[in-house]
């Protein structure tokens, strides 16, 4: 068994009281979630880094060379000497960690230090004031009023409603927190998951207002900031499943997951909703609400501003950026939702469908903002994917976005939609990081965002490493989002890290075996190296994905290992199918490249640019065409992508 933790930071070392490894965790969780960090991709590698390694007793290895190469991403040769990002860091890290505990973590319960002349942090307990009031247990908290009567003598106004619960919050928490748990009080209120609520009307007819609840209580709580929410994906993973509590808060790496239910009666609608901590078991927080049918927005805006008040009371957590905007449509809202479920299943039939109900939505409220950006996000996922002509699909992508910030320019969801149109379409590079970095700025806790920034922004623009900090913070946020997790593994590879980029896909398979784009990402990885490895991947892509797209795949990994005769035969059969349907032009470039044949390679990037394939963003990201880093030709293409002078990854 490994020896606590001390004061000083090391395994068994030095003098100070033994410090729980769970606590180190969980306030590092809570500095990394502060604002101070959470935008600082390298300062929270580095202290991330530099904080696990110390609790898995590897102290001794913090030494500026290693983390040179291992934070920084120098290569193994690297010499401090000559190169003091380490240091010029380590500087930078030291006066960040003084202003958080100057400010938000001013009551931390525990400090995490980094003494100069070194790099091994030291955890320091920070003994708590003791009071009269402290010496005596308090009492649980009244009753939950679960009636209408119980909340109608704020008669039905909804300020006195909120004050109310800011009590019952405040008596939860300071009672739960006073109990002896598990694990640490703060590591129950860090981090949160809210589950899809459960439908128990007679009729089962509330199931898309169940799921809007929790979208809208996700939203909520991640424009509070101040603490981790698990998003949309990885929470309706475990939708109509029956885990425990506690397994499931473990699964996703939270300390208080939400749960709730909605029943309707006729007109009425009763809606109870509780948090749990994920280290006992035991109940912070619960209400239940009775309202009138139509007040269904406003319910869930009460839950949502209850549990932000409950988490206020324990963490730093601000005050609520700018929300998406009251729905009044139920029926809209409603739409909104589908369109959102079929959006999220990523194949092109249930995109379809989803705009036909974003289409839906707008047409019974065409001021929704929230469904103009899903909207724009439908139309940018068909031209990406390959599934439709860019032209014809990312005009619509861009007025759908631009429509969307104009009705509300604080959506974070807008500025991501455009801006995959300002990278993947535009080729609009300075213009894109404005609308990413918008985005994150509305919504730090936007996995999408997060997502967007490092794939379609930082990857194609050469930041390989500060791609995959964007990308394994929207993990963090998302964890068993399929493709987070795919991209993950994508954006490791360009980082020249494929050992990693193997485990990341490994990890995504495990959640999903038949998650046809791991399988294809995973056959690019293995074509140039491995073909029998490369062809078993692409034989478990085949279901869901383009047959044009299979066959230019299987006409590469021909190419890559001799079998000339088979690629000219796919490639040609290709070639023929896109005088009917869309076929992505620079795919078929890739496989010519292969065969040597640069004229007709780069007369097909030709066509890519004229028909604005959003491959053509990855160029410098793929060792493919680096065959043709010489021609003149190609080095236009490059400028007019806005791509000159990115060094591409070695094959």
């Amino acid at each position: 068994m490994r020896p606590p933790l001390t004061s000083e930071g090391h395994n068994g070392h030095g003098a100070g009281a033994p410090v729980d490894p769970e606590a180190v965790q969980a306030a590092l969780d809570k500095i990394l979630a502060s604002p101070g960090f959470s935008s600082a991709e390298r300062l929270t590698r580095f202290l991330s880094f530099t904080v696990s390694e110390t609790l898995a007793g590897n102290a001794d290895r913090l030494k500026e060379s290693m983390l040179g190469v291992e934070v920084f991403g120098r290569k193994p040769t690297y010499d401090p000497r000559m190169d003091a990002v380490v240091r010029t860091e380590a500087v930078k890290l030291r006066a960040r960690l003084r202003e958080y505990y100057e400010t938000a973590g001013r009551d931390d319960a525990l400090r995490i230090d980094l003494p100069k002349g070194g790099y091994v942090p030291q955890f320091v307990p920070r003994e708590p004031a003791v009071t009269d009031a402290a010496a005596t247990p308090p009492a649980p908290p009244a009753a939950v009023p679960t009636t209408p009567g119980a909340a109608a003598a704020s008669n039905g106004r909804k300020p006195l409603l909120a004050g109310a619960l800011v009590v019952l919050a405040l008596a939860a928490v300071v009672f739960y927190s006073q109990r002896d748990h598990s694990a640490p009080a703060h590591l129950s209120l860090s981090s949160i998951a809210v589950l899809p609520f459960v439908d128990l009307s007679e009729q089962k007819d509330q199931a898309y207002f169940c799921d809007g609840m929790t979208e809208e209580i996700i939203d909520e709580l991640t424009r509070a900031g101040g603490f981790r929410v698990v998003a949309r994906t990885s929470s309706f993973a475990f939708k109509d499943k029956h885990q425990d509590i506690r397994e499931i808060g473990r699964k996703l790496g939270v300390g208080a997951v939400m749960e709730g239910s909605v029943r309707k009666d006729g007109q009425r609608l009763r809606v109870t909703a509780q948090l749990i901590s994920v280290a006992d078991g035991y109940h912070l927080w619960s209400e239940t609400y009775e309202r009138e049918l139509k007040d269904v927005f406003t319910v869930q805006d009460e839950i949502s501003r209850a549990i932000v008040q409950t988490l206020r009371q324990k963490l730093p957590v601000r005050t609520p950026g700018p929300a998406k905007g009251q729905q009044e449509d139920l029926q809209a809202y409603e739409l909104y939702l589908k369109g959102l479920y079929h959006w999220n299943r990523w194949q092109k039939d249930e995109v379809d469908k989803g705009i036909t109900y974003f289409d839906q939505a707008i047409q019974r409220d065409p001021n929704y903002a929230a469904a103009w950006s899903g909207l724009a996000d439908c139309y940018t996922w068909l031209a990406f994917y390959g599934a439709a002509a860019p032209t014809d699909t990312m005009p619509k992508a861009r007025a759908a976005a631009e429509k969307a910030i104009a009705l509300n320019d604080s959506l974070a969801e807008a500025h991501t939609s455009l801006g995959y149109v300002r990278a993947l379409y535009e080729w609009d590079w300075p213009s894109a990081q404005k609308e990413f970095q918008r985005a994150l700025e509305l919504n730090p806790n936007s996995a999408e965002a997060h997502f967007g920034y490092g794939v379609v922004y930082l990857a194609p623009q050469g930041h390989y490493d500060e791609a995959v900090a964007e990308l394994r913070r929207a993990r963090d946020l998302d964890p068993l989002s399929l493709i987070i997790n795919t991209y993950l593994g994508l954006v490791l590879e360009f980082d020249r890290q494929p050992a990693a980029a193997a485990e990341q896909y490994r990890r995504t398979l495990d959640l999903d075996p038949e998650f046809a784009e791991a399988h294809l990402t995973l056959f690019e990885s293995y074509c140039a190296r491995l073909p029998r490895e490369a062809k078993d991947e692409l034989d478990k892509a085949s279901h869901g994905i383009p047959p044009a797209r299979i066959d230019l795949s299987r006409a590469l990994l021909s190419a890559f290992h001799g079998d000339r005769a088979e690629a000219m035969r796919l490639v040609k059969l290709s070639e023929q199918r896109a005088q009917s349907t869309y076929v992505r032009p620079s795919s078929i470039a890739g496989v010519y490249v292969i065969l040597g044949d640069q004229e007709t390679a780069l007369k097909w990037l030709e066509q890519a640019y004229m028909e604005r394939d959003g491959m053509l963003a990855y160029l410098r990201c793929s060792g493919i065409f680096r065959r043709l880093d010489s021609v003149p030709r190609y080095k236009d293409l490059l400028k007019r992508v806005g791509l000159a002078g990115i060094t591409a990854p070695s094959m």
